[in-house]
């Protein structure tokens, strides 16, 4: 059983951010669901990872901001660079896929140590920058949920990134963000019975009137509540489906492992 991760490679431009050239593929780019447009100093703490292919670089996931030279993504946009961690960067600070912003060189990735590629369990993966980055009113660290953190089901949560607008769907040159509510673990698990286990590392999220979710894309990027990242956008079944919600890395629950990562950087 191969679960479906929001996570689809496609080749993006940044003008602004890079010497090299970069091209994009309509058939291949991607956006949140029935989200709405965000300037980027609305959710300062959204970042894109992209990696290097021949002739430029290609939009990865998304990433979230949380410290000076510390970025969080989901495991399964890492995994194969853990040990060529010059192979990616993340760019901060634009709310256009296109053009600006700035981008830094990434010189350690940190996948958990216990993640599944056939689960997804344990989705969660640090990034170290080789540089500072330069905080300011696009470009800031959002906080992370702590261990215990209680979230009501039901809450309003904000979801953004670069995502599909549909399931395999078009693509969009604008940073969106859609409101989403926390979905109760025994619902989550129960919609997914068929298809793969939700632990308690996993949070679930969803919306509906339209239905509103991430997409391929949209993977590594942050689900935020109360003003704390309190998810990384991991997998589902489609997009922005009525019976099955978004499955976020629920990120309190890593609380202990992101600290331990932070104090060895």
């Amino acid at each position: 059983m191969q679960l479906t991760c929001k996570y689809f490679l496609f080749i993006a431009f940044f003008t602004s951010v890079s010497s090299l050239p970069i091209h994009e593929s309509e058939s291949q780019s991607s956006r949140i669901v029935n989200g709405y447009a965000v300037d980027i100093t609305e959710v300062p703490y959204q970042a894109a990872l992209r990696g290097r292919v021949t002739g430029g670089w290609s939009h990865i996931c998304g990433a979230v901001i949380i410290g000076t030279r510390a970025i969080l993504t989901a495991g399964h946009c890492t995994i194969n660079y853990t040990t060529n961690p010059s192979l990616l960067n993340v760019v901060v600070g634009t709310s256009s896929r296109l053009s600006g912003g700035r981008s830094y060189d990434v010189s350690k990735v940190i996948v958990h140590e216990n993640y599944s590629e056939s689960t997804l369990e344990n989705d969660i993966s640090m990034l170290v920058t080789v540089s500072t980055i330069s905080f300011s009113e696009s470009v800031s660290a959002i906080q992370f949920a702590p261990s215990g953190f209680v979230l009501m089901d039901n809450a309003p949560a904000i979801v953004s990134g670069f995502g599909t607008t549909s399931y395999e769907g078009a693509s969009s040159s604008i940073l969106l963000a859609a409101q989403v509510n926390i979905v109760s673990q025994r619902s989550c698990a129960r919609a997914y019975l068929r298809i793969g286990t939700i632990t308690s590392g996993m949070i679930c999220a969803g919306g509906s009137d339209p239905p509103r979710d991430a997409c391929q894309g949209d993977s590594g990027g942050p689900l935020v509540a109360n003003n704390h990242l309190v998810g990384i956008v991991s997998w589902g079944e489609g997009c922005a489906d009525n019976i099955y919600p978004g499955v976020y890395t629920r990120v309190s629950e890593y609380a202990p492992w992101i600290e331990e990562k932070l104090y060895s950087i």
